[in-house]
């Protein structure tokens, strides 16, 4: 196993490494050309970002976290879905470093200056922001009522009944967890920054060239709200679990449960799935409507009027 790994990883980063090689178009090109060839080096980023996403965690938790000991065990679970993240946002930021660039005697492309907000899909953008304050608040809240040490949930039963609960995400692992979500949301702007700044595809119409970035925008956010929702979904499943964990116990023979605290950690349990699911799908819409991208229609007209003069 201890080969294995390192082998693996070395497979993968081999396989993304090939998959984004820069790539140019040769000579005098039609709009139609440029624009797939970029269509398809879009689409190579993405599926090798859904791979890295997808192998980081996994790379981590076979070689890293069954070396580790006591509470940094629970820390690294919590941070796998951000190092799949991380991972995922490194990937687009190298394809956005080898965009492809046309050669030729002669290259036209519109001159525009595109922000954010023009390329950045306002849905996925403000469920990005959701995710991510709800995570924040939760971390808060966890960091605040938690045991002295940020691990576990204290719970008062009466003036001299005091139980204790954990994990928990107190400020022990929220401190970390808030940190990666600060990295996460910095390297997504970062990413859209690149895919806003990239050089726009040769011969093609702005309309055209900004469909193709507000793609790879779209490809980014879906990935990073699914991190976020399913981090957020981690947290508040193990809160929720620890509160119900809280209630159990008894007395001299009498259960001293709270039937509202009962509630409260059923209905978490229940937010965090539904989460959990919401995230999922929101990332599987994202891509397979990034499939659905063909060839821009102005690009195909413009390339028929200049065959047919």
């Amino acid at each position: 196993m201890s080969v294995l790994v390192p082998v693996l990883f070395v497979l993968v980063a081999l396989a993304i490494g090939t998959a984004l090689r820069p790539t140019r178009t040769v000579g005098p090109v039609s709009p139609s050309d440029a624009w797939l060839a970029a269509a398809r080096h879009a689409a190579r980023v993405s599926a090798s970002a859904w791979t890295a996403l997808v192998a980081a965690p996994l790379l981590v938790a076979v070689a890293v976290i069954p070396g580790l000991r006591g509470v940094t065990t629970g820390l690294a679970l919590g941070l796998l879905p951000a190092t799949g993240g991380a991972a995922f946002l490194a990937v687009h930021a190298a394809g956005e470093l080898t965009w492809p660039r046309p050669t030729g005697a002669v290259r036209r492309a519109a001159l525009s200056r595109r922000g954010l907000r023009d390329i950045a899909p306002t849905g996925l953008a403000a469920l990005v922001l959701t995710w991510s304050a709800a995570l924040l608040v939760l971390l808060t809240v966890c960091a605040v009522v938690a045991t002295d040490d940020g691990r576990a949930l204290p719970w008062h039963h009466g003036p001299d009944i005091t139980s204790t609960a954990g994990p928990f995400p107190g400020w022990f692992y929220g401190r970390w967890i808030g940190l990666a979500v600060a990295v996460l949301l910095i390297g997504c702007a970062a990413v859209l920054r690149l895919v806003a700044r990239r050089p726009a595809v040769s011969d093609a119409s702005a309309d055209d060239d900004t469909a193709l970035r507000r793609l790879s925008a779209r490809r980014v956010l879906g990935g990073v709200q699914l991190v976020l929702g399913w981090t957020l979904s981690g947290c508040l499943g193990i809160a929720s679990q620890a509160l119900r964990s809280a209630q159990s116990g008894s007395v001299d023979g009498v259960p001293f449960g709270n039937p509202l605290a009962e509630a409260a950690a059923l209905a978490g349990m229940l937010v965090a799935l539904v989460v959990a699911v919401a995230s999922a799908v929101v990332a599987g819409r994202s891509a397979v409507r990034a499939r659905g991208a063909t060839e821009p229609r102005a690009a195909v007209g413009a390339a028929a009027q200049a065959h047919a003069s």
